[in-house]
């Protein structure tokens, strides 16, 4: 399996046997619309990649991670959402940090409300860079 995979997996297994998330349905995190039937629902991504060149036999691979999460609320759904990252942030790393050659830090979090239907949606997207030092392949 691919190191990119592997990352997408842990964080979707830990999301799903997490107390918070366990019940949310696990969807590609490139769903185009999703059905507020299907709400809560989160998804794992990695797409996009730097690779650094250290020396002739090293580089530096770092991979964005991006968990994205819909769910249903009231007034109070910026204040939940907040929670929810406390909780993403915890897991995700408690997920990627079993590789002590695996360095994982959160860059970015972003929460966005759509108010616009019957009841409104909030969405959390958290960005995570994975980065591990592999050594290159012989030519």
């Amino acid at each position: 399996m691919h190191y990119r995979a592997v990352y997408r997996s842990l964080v979707r297994a830990a999301m799903l046997a997490s107390s918070e998330f366990g019940a949310f349905n696990a969807r590609s995190a490139w769903a185009q619309k999703i059905d507020p039937e299907e709400l809560p629902v989160f998804g794992v991504a990695t797409p996009r990649e730097t690779k650094d060149l250290d020396s002739q036999d090293n580089s530096t691979r770092s991979t964005q991670v991006i968990v994205v999460l819909k769910r249903l609320g009231g007034d109070d759904l910026e204040d939940v959402l907040d929670l929810d990252s406390e909780a993403v942030e915890r897991i995700v790393l408690m997920a990627l940090l079993t590789d002590p050659e695996r360095m994982v830090t959160l860059t970015d979090t972003e929460v966005t409300i759509d108010g616009s239907g019957a009841q409104r949606v909030g969405t959390l997207q958290m960005t995570f860079r994975a980065e591990f030092w592999p050594l290159e392949p012989e030519a």
